[in-house]
């Protein structure tokens, strides 16, 4: 029956309750294979009697938590973030592994850096996933030891007992600079994204391809932010300067939408495409052009590419692995001109 008690039963509890040592109890909680089936039956009932429940992070602390992966989230004002996530806890719960989430404070457009993963160190989990940007500035060999990891979607370069997963964004970015000039667009003005490796990417492709078409003069960035209110503010300030843009290439779909909102406000039109393709988008009252990129196979493609790290560390076997991006044109790029 369980424990009527307000005090959380122990482990000691346990031990007590099934007539054995505490040492047992550890032991078929870590690794039940070593104990007999007799004795593991009256420890398993005695947990469910009591409702023991497990500290997991004491027993990481003692001993290697072998079944546990660490997943990291970063941007989470971003919507995308949180369908890879949820792609990842699949595949990881499908593999037999469990799943420990953390959430990373990423702030001025930096991506997660080594603290969010020395934690999950600590915890001694087999693995680390972090979806979302990573700060390329910073080296994390030192917080992540012997610990395979993969960074998903954030820009960062595989280093030494890691891999990299992510859109690829400069033919990405160069999609969406051919798509408006196909409109009709030459002064195409790019929203940046702020700091971060990814920011700086985007910014490069928007570079090149206005410099592939012939459209140098044109050039124009307004730095902004990740966030619909960042994108809302900047294109509000570019308004009230007198400027009347023909078209903006925003950094991603939650700054466009803060750019839509804010050239309505002003009564002014102009084309605007974002980058992600979150489900916000496709909405009928928004119906953002965007670029998408496939959730489940990056969710997929990063959790086969750390399991074969964490199975064979040296093993000869790609690192780097590039999603290919797709354009989704709706009405917010399709002006009459």
């Amino acid at each position: 029956m369980p424990n009527s008690s307000r005090r959380r039963p122990t482990i000691r509890d346990v031990a007590k309750h099934a007539g054995v040592s505490k040492s047992l109890v550890s032991l078929v909680l870590s690794d039940p294979s070593k104990v007999s089936s007799m004795r593991r039956s009256l420890v398993e009932d005695s947990i469910r009697e009591l409702g023991y429940q497990p500290n997991l992070a004491a027993r990481s602390l003692s001993a290697e938590n072998r079944h546990a992966i660490g997943v990291v989230l970063g941007e989470l004002h971003n919507p995308w973030v949180l369908s890879v996530a949820e792609v990842v806890r699949e595949q990881l719960q499908a593999a037999g592994l469990d799943v420990l989430f953390s959430a990373a404070a990423i702030h001025d457009g930096q991506g997660v850096g080594p603290a969010e993963l020395q934690t999950l160190r600590d915890l001694r989990v087999s693995g680390i996933l972090v979806v979302g940007s990573a700060d390329d500035a910073v080296s994390f060999e030192a917080a992540l030891g012997e610990t395979p990891a993969v960074f998903v979607g954030g820009g960062s370069q595989a280093q030494s007992g890691t891999g990299a997963v992510s859109v690829n964004d400069e033919q990405g970015f160069g999609m969406v600079v051919d798509h408006l000039v196909d409109c009709g667009n030459a002064r195409i003005t790019h929203i940046a994204g702020g700091a971060g490796p990814v920011s700086a990417t985007r910014e490069a492709a928007y570079h090149r391809a206005m410099l592939r078409h012939g459209l140098r003069q044109h050039v124009q960035v307004v730095e902004a932010g990740p966030t619909i209110q960042a994108g809302h503010e900047a294109v509000a300030r570019l308004l009230a300067s007198g400027a009347r843009p023909e078209s903006l290439a925003c950094f991603n779909d939650l700054s466009a939408i803060g750019a839509l909102q804010a050239l309505d406000e002003a009564g002014v039109s102009a084309a605007v495409t974002g980058y992600d393709n979150i489900s916000l988008s496709s909405l009928g009252r928004i119906s953002l052009t965007s670029i998408g990129s496939d959730s489940e196979d990056l969710g997929r493609s990063s959790v086969r590419l750390l399991l074969q790290l964490m199975r064979n560390p040296e093993g000869k076997f790609a690192r780097q692995l590039m999603i290919p991006p797709r354009l989704i044109v709706r009405s917010s790029s399709q002006l009459h001109r």
